[in-house]
């Protein structure tokens, strides 16, 4: 009897840790968004960002934080549904081939030696 009441008390702390650790994985989750949002535009795309890459590293994380539960709460849904069939019920994998078409202008455009357009 004491066994089996240990053990019920044993796996309702697994629970509790594997909760406890999936709801810091969120949090890590959303803070290295943040962060990998912040470099991009630092050092790969070379913006000066307000504050410095520590100042678009706050934004970035704020905004990840809005993304990640406000957003989440309302836009979930509606967004499922127009990401299922643009993927599922489409006999073409409209995500697939916008991120194919990106990638391909993205290195057309490297090819020409990234130069800024005419001003017309």
């Amino acid at each position: 009897m004491k066994a089996r009441a240990a053990q019920i008390l044993f796996m309702g702390h697994i629970e509790m840790i594997k909760d406890f650790l999936f709801r810091l994985l969120v949090i890590v989750v959303i803070l290295g968004v943040g962060a990998l949002s912040s470099w991009i535009f630092y050092h790969v795309k070379r913006k000066e960002l307000f504050g410095g890459f520590i100042g678009g590293m706050v934004i970035g994380v704020l905004g990840a934080l809005i993304g990640a539960f406000i957003l989440d709460r309302f836009l979930l849904e509606p967004v499922k549904r127009v990401l299922q069939f643009l993927v599922y019920e489409m006999d073409v994998n409209v995500i697939a081939a916008f991120i194919g078409a990106f990638f391909a202008v993205f290195i057309m455009n490297k090819l020409n030696h990234d130069k800024d357009r005419k001003k017309y």
